[in-house]
């Protein structure tokens, strides 16, 4: 048989937030706090939020700040060079470094004196 009178058990999964939204920063001042305790306070009209605090004498501190969305930056492209452009860049490369060749006109005439 079913007890009436028993308590309900407490709703384990039921979210204990300290977050409370207030409208404007008059609204987050006027909020009242409990002595010795903080409170998240976000502002229902503007991308702004809020952390007021009251000491164990009930003197509220309150802290002002303002959403900005963190955008991540695109991710750098990158760019392979193939296995043909970087033989073809070697090679030019190798030619550059190796010395003139004599041409047959140059050799005919004796090269050239030698000072």
């Amino acid at each position: 048989m079913i007890n009436h009178y028993q308590q309900k058990a407490p709703n384990l999964f039921s979210p204990a937030t300290n977050i409370q939204y207030v409208q404007g920063e008059a609204g987050a001042k006027g909020y009242p706090l409990a002595n010795g305790y903080t409170m998240l306070l976000m502002d229902s009209e503007a991308q702004k939020f809020y952390i007021k605090q009251t000491d164990a004498a009930g003197i509220p501190t309150m802290k002002k700040y303002k959403f900005e969305e963190i955008v991540d930056p695109e991710p750098e492209k990158v760019e392979y060079v193939t296995k043909a452009d970087f033989e073809d860049f070697e090679n030019r490369i190798i030619s550059l470094l190796q010395p003139p060749k004599e041409s047959k006109t140059t050799k005919a005439k004796g090269g050239e004196a030698d000072g």
